[in-house]
């Protein structure tokens, strides 16, 4: 395995995008994007099946939904890695100029998706109160899934001095720094589900998630021999088999799902940690070479267009989606049959993303939404 160098890799970031798409070396960040994005999708449709009462703890079917939740725990880690590959390569830029463009990004989808998803518990469903209202949003979580906004936000906010950092020191030190990071980023998960010391907060919770930051960076040029390629795909298959079995030890255990239960199918666990890594390597190494997109010998610039146009778009799916979702479930339900859930949970997920796709592109030209999305 080899690490290409930070220089040539800056060049190749800058390479102005043209008519033709996202540019040939970066075009598998586009295909890790969405397939982080359809990942996101079913881990939230299956993740019911594990951790709610759609079956009995232990059954065929909670196996089975704890197999298929296992598989896709890389999502939001692969995201966090694809903006480090991105955004920390050093480059000139004022800081006026990157908070603008970044926050300009978020900072209205973070208001108005955090305002619709509170009013329909609030007013909808009925299933908050002001108070926890208030909670949610200095926790840094008014939605099961807009936390990872605050993520964003507060990796953004550090981004023009990661920069710096990513910019004289020595690639040695980058990685004992990500490794630093990374290590912090368990501890404090595992304190705070074993032992209930300690919450994040909507100022602190992308502080775990540095080190996926700074791996983004570090692993985005890695080449791979074809065995070290194979050897990635083990350790993937591995930390996705050791995650299946811890989950289902640890709920088994305390006859609950429960933090600790929990634990192990969170994103700074250990592997799901290894499972991320690998998953990211992976794109790197099967999306560079997909000939569809990176064969020298004929135009790709149109499959390029269209991959860029849904990779687009997967911002705005991540935020519509719950909703679609939550909808969708409760006029489906989930049956408590290993093959009949697999098949709903793949067909909620099918039609999620249809509809949330076609939400995002509809918003995107109503001008006074089109910024939320």
């Amino acid at each position: 395995m080899a690490v290409n160098s930070p220089a040539r890799y800056e060049q190749r970031s800058e390479t102005p995008r043209s008519a033709t798409g996202t540019p040939v070396a970066t075009v598998w960040l586009d295909i890790a994007r969405v397939a982080a994005m359809v990942a996101v999708v079913l881990l939230h449709a299956v993740a019911p099946v594990v951790t709610w009462d759609y079956t009995e703890l232990g059954s065929v079917t909670w196996w089975t939904g704890n197999v298929v939740d296992s598989l896709v725990r890389w999502c939001v880690p692969v995201f966090i890695m694809i903006s480090g590959a991105l955004l920390l390569a050093p480059r000139r830029e004022g800081l006026r100029s990157f908070y603008q463009r970044r926050f300009s990004r978020i900072g209205l989808p973070l208001l108005a998706w955090s305002a619709f998803y509170l009013a329909v518990d609030l007013f909808h469903e009925r299933s908050i109160d002001w108070p926890e209202a208030l909670s949610r949003v200095l926790s840094g979580s008014p939605a099961t899934h807009l936390y990872f906004l605050f993520v964003l936000a507060g990796l953004y906010a550090l981004t023009p001095f990661l920069r710096v950092i990513t910019q004289h020191a020595t690639t040695r030190t980058l990685w004992w720094f990500a490794a630093l990071m990374s290590a912090l980023g368990m501890a404090d998960q595992l304190i705070s589900d074993f032992d209930g010391a300690g919450s994040p907060n909507a100022v602190t919770r992308f502080l775990p998630f540095v080190g996926y930051y700074v791996l983004g960076y570090l692993l985005r040029e890695t080449t791979l021999s074809r065995r070290g390629t194979w050897a990635v795909a083990g350790l993937f298959a591995a930390s996705t088999a050791a995650t299946v079995a811890l989950v289902g030890a640890v709920a088994i255990s305390h006859q609950e799902w429960n933090t600790q239960a929990a634990y192990t199918y969170d994103y700074l666990s250990p592997t799901v940690m290894a499972m991320s890594v690998a998953v990211f390597l992976l794109f790197q190494q099967l999306g560079s070479r997909w000939p569809r997109f990176t064969a020298g010998d004929r135009d790709t610039g149109p499959a390029r267009r269209r991959l860029k146009a849904v990779s687009d778009l997967s911002f705005g799916v991540f935020l519509v989606h719950l909703i679609v979702l939550r909808e969708l479930r409760s006029l489906t339900g989930i049956p408590d049959h290993p093959v009949a859930m697999v098949a709903t949970v793949l067909g909620q997920t099918l039609a999620v993303l249809v509809v949330s796709f076609a939400v995002t592109a509809l918003l995107r030209r109503i001008p006074g939404l089109r910024a939320t999305v």
